[in-house]
This record gives C-alpha cells, structure tokens and sequence, in this order.
C-alpha cells in the first residue's frame, strides 16, 4: 500500500493507456492516501446489468494479476462455480456486495477485498457508522473495550469493561460464534473476529441494536444494562500523540502510516532524540503506506542496510514508465548522525497489520527494536490502490507480498513479540495498561547496563 509521486511528463504518458509503460495499471485507481473523488456510479449499465460485470472484473483481475500465480493454491474457477449463483440471486444490493466480498475472501487474504458503496463512501468521507464501541472475547465473554463518548452505548451507562450478555434477546457469546462461522474468511483466525465485532456494530445510520450489559458485581445491586442504542456517524481521522514519560522515556503512537503524519512523526522523533528509550505503540495501527513505514525505519538504522524483500507475480519490480516504484530488494539507507541510537521498543496487538508488520518485523530482524504485546495481525500484503467496479463498489487486490529480513513470512503468521502481555478483564475495568508497563520495565533495565 502506497502512494505515488511522479513528474508531469511521466504522468501524461502513463495516462496515454500503454500498458507498457503502466503494467501494473496502477494510475487511474484510488491510492491509499488520496482522497477519492465521487463515489463511481454504473452510468453505461442498465437496470442491475452491472452486477454480472462486477463479478467478471473482479473474478478476472484477481486471476490474472494476484501477486502469486497460484492464488495460494485455491481453485479459483471452482470458487466462481461456488459463489455465482449465490451472488447473482443476492435481494439487495448490500447482500450482492458482502456475497462478492465472500467469494474474494476464499484467497484468505485481508487485503484482497470488494468494499460496496457505502463502505467506499464512509473510506472517503473518514467516517464509521457504528455503535460506537468495541469488544473481545476474553475466559468465555464478550468484554467491552472502548465506548465512544458521542455514542448512545455511553449515554445509557455503557463503560470499558462491561460484559455483554445479550444482544437482541440472544445470548451474546452465541451470536458472536455464529456469526463468526458467517463473516468473510481472512488472513488469520484472529483478524477474522473483527468481521463479526462489525456484524455486529456496523450498519445503516439510526439503525439500532438493543444489548443487555453486566457491570462488575462490586459495583451496586443493579448488575445489568439494557439499551438500544442507534449506530451513527463517527468521524476516524488519522490520530498521532508524543511525548516524553514521566519515566523519561520518549513515547510516539499513530493510528496509521498515512503521508500527511511523516513530517510531524520524524520531527518528534527529532526532539525526543536524548531520552534514554523510546516506545513506539503500534496497537491498532492498521497500517498504510510502505513508503512511509521505510522512511521512520530509518530513523533508526545508523547504517545502510537491506530490508524487507518484496514478492511479485513475475518476480520483477512494480514499475511505471520503466521507473521501479517498488524494487524487490529494499535498500535502508540509515539516517546516520540524526539516526535515534537508544533501546527501542515496539507495542503491537492483534490490530497492528500492514505496514506495521512491515516496520516491526524489520526492525525486529536487525536487531534494533524489542517487541512487546501480542502476536500482530498476520496480514502483511499489499495492494497498489482501488480499482472501481460497475455498479458503485471498489476492489483492492493484493499485488506484492513481503519476507522480513531474516526470511520470515508474516502473513497467515504474524509477528510474535520478544514478550507477550495476556490481556486480562481486570486490566481494562481499571485500565491499566500492562504492556506499557512492561515496555518501561524493560527499557528501565537496559538504562542501568
């Protein structure tokens, strides 16, 4: 995932349509990091003629253009003879869209994936129509995370750390397991779960759910919350903070690698260069622009050094007008004298994906950062931007996959920390922050030596 910069004259050429000097049909579709424009709209089809044509565009691009020949190792003829029928006998257009999207998540893939309107609409926009909150399944409940402060859930008393019981009258565990067998396969097991939490949260604005909710028992006589609460609409924008600890460590967190946060991330690395140590915290960090992640890696190599290696179809670099955009080998240049030369530490979670597993993998492999947390995503691929398809949706197709330094694929596997921090329901009724407690821990003892 990235974004591209080119020359004018380059442009004009590219945008000419000579798949010679664009073999990767990479101008024309919607980056990762530019805005998009109006939502596309199936001018040249008729009644639901567009539907048939989105199916053979994506069915066919992902045939022919995936990043490995052998789609890893799905018959992919034997998935359209699946899932045709059923996608084609959709009753509405959300149910074509999340059909399409299910025969796309046959590959097991995170970011191969068909969006449909509303969803392309909501990326563009940095929205989320949602409940406003989050959960886990932690010793047999659903445990709440995070309530927005805008959401209805949080008006009716709903905080961090709460069980949910029942969610429309069913019992909550068992909607979440059904659901589970339901949702679009994905690159891991655990990043399958986000497909139910959104099942279960996402939706049409003023929609609602009711849920019944438990407080912890030393809170009063009233254990139990009933609410039915609206999903509305939520703004995501991109999100960074840094700062110096009461520790005297330095801490940075982002929400995703995204061009318009580098300046601002390498000049608080900047100010932050004496402290003793310093915590980068990836969690939940979905990732984004590989260019950007190998920027901030460099930030703290001293030396030129080799990254991680980038798999294609044709074993040959991502070019356009002949100029390699992604080569196979990737070359760190270090940033020498303002390189950041203290410990290093990196959080991660089961949401930290992409080129969050492309940063810490790397430089966990060299040697210069300890990871603290638990086990990443496991959803490390990538794709050139969206292509737009008939009939409204967008398709983004995985076209370069990644080994980290040391050889390892994180894909399918993710990264595993040097320390991993088992979440506990306790940990977030009082949020206490265990990871970051042990990150300090850690770089307190490489402070004394």
């Amino acid at each position: 995932m990235r974004r591209f910069y080119f020359p004018e004259f380059i442009a004009l050429l590219i945008l000419s349509g000579c798949a010679v000097l664009d073999p990767n049909n990479i101008i024309g579709r919607h980056n990762l990091g530019t805005p998009a424009g109006p939502v596309p709209v199936p001018a040249t089809y008729k009644d639901e003629s567009w539907r048939p044509a989105a199916l053979d565009y994506v069915w066919t691009t992902v045939n022919e253009r995936y990043y490995d020949s052998k789609l890893n190792g799905v018959d992919w003829k034997a998935v359209r003879r699946k899932y045709e029928p059923v996608i084609m006998a959709a009753g509405s257009d959300d149910d074509y869209w999340e059909a399409l999207d299910r025969m796309a998540g046959e590959l097991k893939d995170a970011h191969t994936r068909v969006q449909g309107p509303k969803q392309v609409a909501q990326q563009r926009d940095q929205e989320a129509h949602t409940l406003g909150l989050t959960f886990l399944e932690m010793n047999g409940a659903l445990v709440v995370t995070t309530v927005h402060p805008d959401s209805d859930a949080y008006w009716a008393g709903v905080r961090a750390g709460m069980t949910i019981i029942r969610i429309e009258g069913e019992p909550a565990l068992a909607r979440y397991h059904r659901l589970m067998t339901e949702v679009r396969d994905t690159s891991t097991p655990w990043a399958r779960t986000r497909g139910a939490l959104r099942k279960i949260t996402a939706g049409d604005i003023d929609t609602s759910v009711t849920m019944t909710f438990a407080r912890a028992a030393a809170v009063g006589d009233t254990n139990e919350i009933t609410a039915t609460m609206k999903r509305r609409k939520f703004r995501m924008p991109s999100e960074m903070s840094s700062r110096v600890l009461p520790s005297g460590f330095a801490y940075v967190r982002f929400s995703n690698f995204v061009g318009s946060m580098e300046d601002n991330l390498l000049a608080a690395i900047d100010r932050m260069k004496d402290t003793p140590g310093m915590i980068v915290d990836l969690r939940n960090n979905g990732g984004g622009s590989l260019s950007m992640a190998n920027t901030l890696i460099t930030k703290f190599l001293s030396e030129k050094t080799k990254g991680a290696r980038v798999l294609t179809r044709n074993n040959e670099p991502i070019t356009v007008a002949f100029i390699p955009v992604i080569r196979l080998e990737t070359e760190l240049d270090g940033d020498k004298e303002s390189a950041y030369r203290h410990p290093l530490v990196i959080l991660i979670n089961e949401n930290s994906a992409s080129a969050s597993e492309v940063f810490t993998s790397t430089l966990h492999d060299l040697g210069r950062a300890t990871v603290i947390g638990q086990r990443s995503c496991g959803c490390l691929l990538g794709y050139l931007g969206y292509a737009d398809l008939p009939g409204g949706g967008q398709l983004a197709y995985s076209e370069i996959g990644f080994v980290s330094p040391k050889g390892k694929r994180i894909e399918g596997e993710g990264v595993k920390p040097d320390r991993e921090i088992k979440l506990a329901h306790e940990d977030i009724l009082y949020s206490r922050d265990r990871t970051l407690e042990a990150a300090e821990a850690f770089l307190k003892t490489k402070d004394k030596k």
